[in-house]
C-alpha cells in the first residue's frame, strides 16, 4: 500500500542539505539540485516535461499541480521514489546509475527510466478524488493525503514497471536477468502467492511488487484489456469510497487474488514446459550459501575464496571460504549416522548431503551498517572490498569507498576517501586499482594510485555512458570493462594496458543483458554471463581466436562465472532460497555462437504512439533558472494528541510549513487540555537550517494547573501562567562516528509575578561503534546556566550520559542524569510538549509516568536501564528518581518513542513525534500503580 512507499523512502531519503542550491522553473515542475547536478538536472528538466506530455497521451491523466522534483545522490546508488499527494507532489531522483548485473540495468537510459517510473507513481497514486469533503480535507492536511489511497504495494510499484517497459520499450517487463530469476521460481514452485506480493521476506521478496506485480497487471491488460485495467483506478478516486479490492472486484467480476492464481498457474505451466526441453546441466553443488550472496572471488591461489553473504535479519557478512573438500564436517556425518545404527540398528540414517559445507576460515562483519561489497584479493591475506563512508558537505551522505582487510590480523584500512568508486580491480602489488567511479551523476572509468591518492580517468566523462566490472588479466596486461551508452545495450570491453588498444567482445545476436566478466586462469579466454531469449547463460570467448562459446542452455539463472586452474567453472546458480555456488566441469565444451550481434544497439520490444523518444541528455535551457528560495513555503494543517494518565491529556492544533528541502520550518499552534484545563496554551516555533550552524526561535504562552491534573493528589500545588521566548544556535560537527553539537543558548520567561531569563551554553556527544554481531555506544550532553529572577541570580547544571550496545541481537541500554540548581529549583513530572520541553525548560525533570510537580528539589539524580527483543521494538525498562539524596520514586515496564521525519517533502510529513508506554510507578508518598500515556503530535 501507500504506506510502505513511505517507509520505503524513509530508508533513503536522508540528505543533509546545504545551502547552495538552484532550482529550474518549467511549466509543470519545479527542478531542485545542488550545483553539482547541474548538466543532470538541467536535462531532466526537458525529460520531465517530454514524459508528461507523452504519459498524458497514454493515461489520459495528468496533475494539476506542480510538481517538485528533488535531484540528488544521498545513497552512491541507482534509485529515487515519489511522495504522491495530491497537493504537494513531490519526486526524488538519485543521479548514480545502476549497474550491469541489477534488474534496473535494461533502460534506454538511467535518467529516463527513473523520471518515467517516478512520474507514474505521482499521476497513479496522487490523483485527487472526486469526493468534494474529502478532497478538501487533502488539500488542508499533508498527512491525510498522502496516507489517503490503501493503493497495495504489488500495485503501485507494478503499474509503475509496467508503464516504464510500455513506453520504453525496455524495463523490467522485458529484461532477461529478471525473467531468467522468475522462470527459476516458478520451476521450484516458489513463485509469492498474492499475500506474499507485498512482502519483503525471502530472497529478492521485496523485487515481486515489481517483477511480479508488472507481469500479472500485463497478463490483465492481455488477457481482459487495458480500458478495464484502467477503470480501477478512475473507480478508487470515485464520490464512493473504495479501497483497491473493491474497485478491482466491480470491474473484472472477481477478486485479484482469484486471477492472480490463474496466472500463476499459466506462468508456471509454461517454465514447466521450458524445462522439459532444456538439456541436462552436467553440474554440482559445490558449496551452499545463505540467502543473499554476491560476487565471488578466489583467492590467487586457489586455495580460499571470499563471498559476501546477508541474510534473512539483513546481517552482512564477508566469509571466507576453504576451497579444499570439508573432510572433516564428512567423516562426522559418518561418525554420526554409525552412533545411530549402534544405538538403534532399525532406524534409517539420514541422507549425506550433496556437498558438505566448506570450512570458513574467516569471517568480517560490515562495521557501522556500512555495507561490504565487491571483495578482490590483493594478496594472499589481504582482500579490498566496498563500503560507505559518510560525507557531512550536505551534498551526499554514503559515498562508495575502498577499504583493506588482513585476514591474518582482522585490520581494517581505509585506502580511498569519499572516491566514490563502486566495482574495482587490484593489480598484484595492491598499489593500483582499476575502478568505476560515480560522482554527481558521471560514471567514469578511472586509475587509482594508492601511493599517492590520485585518481586518472581513462575516458572523458559524459552522463550518456556508464562503466562496470573492470576486471584485470591475472598477467595484469589486459584490462576488460564494460560500458554502455544511451539506447544501448552493455558491451563488454578489453583494453591491452600497455598500448591502450580495445578489442570488442562479440555478443550473441539478440542479446539483452550483460554482466560479471572474468579471465580464464591463463587469460587466454574471458567468462561472462549474458541474457537472451528470457534465460542468462554463461559464455566464453577465446581472445586469440575470436570465438564466442556458450557453455549453458538456460538451464538456470547463472551469475558470476570464475575460472578454476583445472579448468573446471564455478558459478552461481540463483535458486528459489537465494544464490548456490556450483561446478562445471572442465569437459564441459559448450557450442560455438555464430550468430553474432551486429551492434550494441538495443531494439525495443514495444513500439506505438505512446513510446517515448529515444533517451538523450538534453543541454538546450529549459525554463526559468533562480536560487533555492527557503521563502516558497507550504503550510498544512497539523494535528496531534497527547494522552498521560498521570498528567492530563492535551489535543494540539497547529499550522505547520516548510520548503521542500526544510530548510526553514515553521510552526504555530494552540495546545487545548481535554481534561479539565490543568495544560493548554500556544506556540510558535521556527527552525532554520540551511547553514552548518543552526538556529531556533520558540515563543510560548501557557497555563499549569497542577491541582486540575488526573493525580492531582500526588503533585505539589502550582498554578503557573508563563510566556516567553528561548533561542537557540548550534553547530553540529562530526568526525567518523563521532559527533559534537556545542550549543548556546537564552531563554526568557515572564510569570504572574516575576520573571525568570538565564543563559545556557553545552555540548552533545555521541558515539557508536556496530560490529553487527554486537554494538557498543555512549553519548554525553553537559550543559551549564547561568540565570537570574526578579529576586536572585542563580546558577546549575544538567548532566546526562548513556552506554547502549547490542549483544546476540538485543539492544541494551543504562543511563544516568544528574541536575542541580544553586538558589532555584526543578519540578518533577509532566510531559514534553510544545509548551514545555527539556530543550527550553530549565525548571523541569520531565518523566511521562509522574504528574507535573510530583515534587521540587534542588538537586536531581536519575538511573535507569533496558533492553529490548528487537531493534526497532519497545524498550523494557527500569528508571529511579533520587531527589537530594532521597529516593523518591521508581517505575519499570514497556516504553516505545521515536521520530518520523523524511528529511524533505510536505510539512506534514515531517517532524512526528511518537511516545507510548505502560509503567508501573512505586514510591513512599503516593499509591503504587499502573500508568500509561500515548502521544502522538508534531514538534520542531
Amino acid at each position: 500500500m501507500k504506506k510502505t512507499l513511505i517507509t520505503s523512502a524513509l530508508l533513503l531519503a536522508v540528505p543533509s542539505f546545504a545551502a547552495d542550491w538552484q532550482t529550474i522553473h518549467t511549466e509543470h515542475f519545479n527542478i531542485h539540485y545542488s550545483v553539482e547536478h547541474a548538466e543532470f538536472a538541467k536535462s531532466t528538466a526537458a525529460e520531465l516535461e517530454i514524459v508528461r506530455t507523452k504519459v498524458l497521451e497514454q493515461q489520459n491523466r495528468a496533475l494539476d499541480k506542480t510538481v517538485d522534483v528533488v535531484v540528488f545522490d544521498p545513497l552512491n546508488a541507482a534509485n529515487g521514489f515519489a511522495l504522491p499527494t495530491s497537493n504537494n507532489p513531490v519526486m526524488a531522483l538519485f543521479t548514480t546509475p545502476p549497474q550491469s548485473d541489477t534488474v534496473i540495468s535494461n533502460s534506454t537510459g538511467w535518467q529516463q527510466l527513473l523520471v518515467l517510473h517516478e512520474y507514474i507513481h505521482l499521476v497513479h497514486l496522487a490523483q485527487p478524488t472526486r469526493n468534494d469533503w474529502q478532497q478538501k480535507m487533502r488539500g488542508v492536511w499533508d498527512l491525510y493525503d498522502l496516507t489517503y489511497s490503501n493503493t497495495p504495494r504489488w500495485v503501485a510499484e507494478g503499474y509503475a514497471t509496467l508503464i516504464e517497459s510500455k513506453m520504453t520499450g525496455r524495463g523490467r517487463l522485458f529484461d532477461n536477468y529478471s525473467e531468467s530469476i522468475l522462470r527459476e521460481f516458478a520451476q521450484q514452485g516458489a513463485l509469492p502467492t498474492y499475500e506474499q506480493l507485498n512482502g519483503e521476506q525471502g530472497f529478492m521478496g521485496s523485487s515481486m511488487a515489481y517483477l511480479m506485480g508488472s507481469r500479472f497487471l500485463n497478463w490483465l491488460e492481455k488477457n481482459y484489456s487495458e480500458r478495464m485495467l484502467d477503470s480501477v483506478w478512475t473507480r478508487m478516486q470515485g464520490v464512493k469510497t473504495r479501497n483497491f479490492d473493491e474497485a478491482f472486484s466491480g470491474v473484472f467480476g472477481q477478486s485479484a487474488a482469484k486471477l492472480y492464481r490463474r496466472f500463476i498457474a499459466e506462468y508456471t505451466y509454461k517454465a514447466m514446459q521450458i524445462e522439459q526441453e532444456e538439456p541436462l546441466l552436467n553440474s554440482e553443488l559445490w558449496l551452499e550459501l545463505n540467502l543473499y550472496a554476491s560476487n565471488p572471488a578466489l583467492s590467487k591461489d586457489g586455495s580460499k575464496i571470499a563471498i559476501v553473504e546477508r541474510d534473512k535479519k539483513s546481517n552482512t557478512k564477508l566469509i571466507i571460504y576453504s576451497t579444499d573438500d570439508n573432510i572433516k564436517a564428512q567423516e562426522e556425518f559418518t561418525e554420526a549416522q554409525k552412533e545411530l545404527l549402534e544405538n538403534d540398528s532399525q532406524d534409517i540414517p539420514d541422507t549425506a548431503p550433496s556437498v558438505f559445507k566448506r570450512e570458513q576460515k574467516q569471517v568480517l562483519n560490515q562495521i557501522n551498517r556500512a555495507g561490504i561489497a565487491n571483495p578482490q584479493w590483493a594478496n594472499s591475506t589481504t582482500l579490498y572490498f566496498n563500503a560507505y563512508s559518510n560525507e557531512e558537505s550536505g551534498i551526499y551522505n554514503k559515498v562508495s569507498d575502498i577499504f583493506s582487510y588482513n585476514t591474518e590480523t582482522g585490520d581494517i584500512e581505509q585506502l580511498t576517501k569519499l572516491a566514490g568508486i563502486r566495482r574495482f580491480t587490484v593489480s598484484g602489488n595492491g598499489e593500483t586499482l582499476y575502478g568505476e567511479q560515480i560522482r554527481n551523476g558521471y560514471s567514469e572509468l578511472v586509475k587509482v594510485d594508492l601511493n599517492t591518492e590520485s585518481i586518472t580517468p581513462l575516458f572523458t566523462k559524459s552522463l550518456k555512458t556508464a562503466y562496470d566490472y573492470p576486471i584485470l588479466s591475472h598477467d595484469e596486461a589486459k584490462l576488460a570493462y564494460l560500458s554502455t551508452s544511451l539506447n544501448e545495450n552493455w558491451q563488454l570491453y578489453i583494453q591491452d594496458v600497455r598500448s591502450d588498444f580495445i578489442q570488442t567482445v562479440p555478443m550473441p545476436s539478440g542479446y539483452q543483458y550483460l554482466s560479471q566478466p572474468s579471465f580464464s586462469k591463463n587469460d587466454e579466454s574471458i567468462y561472462f554471463v549474458a541474457g537472451l531469449n528470457s534465460a542468462t547463460d554463461i559464455y566464453n570467448y577465446h581472445i586469440a581466436s575470436k570465438k564466442l562459446t556458450k557453455l549453458t542452455e538456460g538451464q538456470e539463472a547463472v551469475a558470476h562465472p570464475i575460472g578454476m586452474r583445472d579448468g573446471s567453472l564455478l558459478y552461481l546458480s540463483i535458486t528459489a532460497d537465494g544464490p548456490n555456488v556450483k561446478l562445471l566441469p572442465s569437459s564441459l565444451k559448450g557450442s560455438v555462437v555464430s550468430d553474432l550481434a551486429t551492434n550494441k544497439s538495443a531494439p525495443r520490444l514495444m513500439v506505438n504512439e505512446h513510446t517515448l523518444p529515444k533517451a538523450q541528455i538534453y543541454t538546450d535551457e529549459v525554463g526559468e533558472q533562480s536560487s533555492y528560495n527557503v521563502l516558497e513555503q507550504r503550510a498544512t494543517f497539523a494535528v496531534g494528541a497527547q494522552y498521560y494518565s498521570a498528567s492530563t491529556s492535551v489535543l494540539d492544533l497547529s499550522i505547520k510549513s516548510s520548503d521542500l528541502l526544510k530548510q526553514l520550518d515553521l510552526q504555530a499552534g494552540y495546545s487545548i487540555d481535554l481534561h479539565n484545563g490543568a495544560l493548554h496554551g500556544g506556540f510558535i516555533n521556527a527552525k532554520y537550517s540551511a547553514l552548518p550552524v543552526k538556529l531556533r526561535l520558540n515563543l510560548f504562552d501557557y497555563d499549569l494547573n497542577t491541582a486540575k491534573q488526573f493525580h492531582n493528589q500526588d503533585s505539589l500545588n502550582a498554578d503557573i501562567s508563563a510566556r516567553g521566548g528561548f533561542a537557540a544556535i548550534s553547530y553540529p560537527l562530526k568526525f567518523g562516528q563521532l559527533n559534537l553539537t556545542p550549543e548556546l543558548a537564552y531563554n526568557y520567561t515572564d510569570y504572574k509575578q516575576s520573571h525568570k531569563s538565564w543563559t545556557r551554553i553545552g555540548i552533545a556527544q555521541s558515539w557508536q561503534y556496530d560490529r553487527q554481531i554486537f554494538a557498543i555506544g555512549q553519548s554525553i550532553n553537559a550543559r551549564y546556566y547561568d540565570g537570574s529572577t526578579k529576586n536572585n541570580n542563580w546558577q546549575g547544571y544538567d548532566l546526562a550520559a548513556q552506554i547502549f550496545g547490542k549483544a546476540f541481537d538485543i539492544p541494551v541500554y543504562v543511563n544516568f542524569e544528574q541536575k542541580h540548581r544553586n538558589e532555584n529549583s526543578l519540578a518533577l513530572g509532566g510531559f514534553s510538549s510544545n509548551l514545555i520541553n527539556q530543550q527550553q525548560s530549565s525548571d523541569y525533570v520531565l518523566s511521562s509516568e509522574l504528574p507535573f510537580y510530583s515534587a521540587t528539589a534542588e538537586r536531581y539524580q536519575g538511573y535507569g536501564g533496558g533492553f529490548s527483543l528487537k531493534e526497532g521494538m519497545p524498550w523494557l525498562y527500569y528508571k529511579q528518581h533520587q531527589l537530594d539524596d532521597t529516593v523518591y520514586a521508581q517505575s519499570y515496564g514497556l516504553k516505545y518513542q521515536g521520530d518520523f521525519s523524511f528529511g524533505m517533502g510536505p510539512a506534514g510529513v515531517n517532524d512526528l513525534t511518537f511516545n507510548m508506554g505502560l509503567s508501573r510507578v512505586e514510591g513512599d508518598s503516593f499509591e503504587d500503580e499502573m500508568r500509561a500515556w500515548l502521544s502522538f503530535y508534531y514538534s520542531l
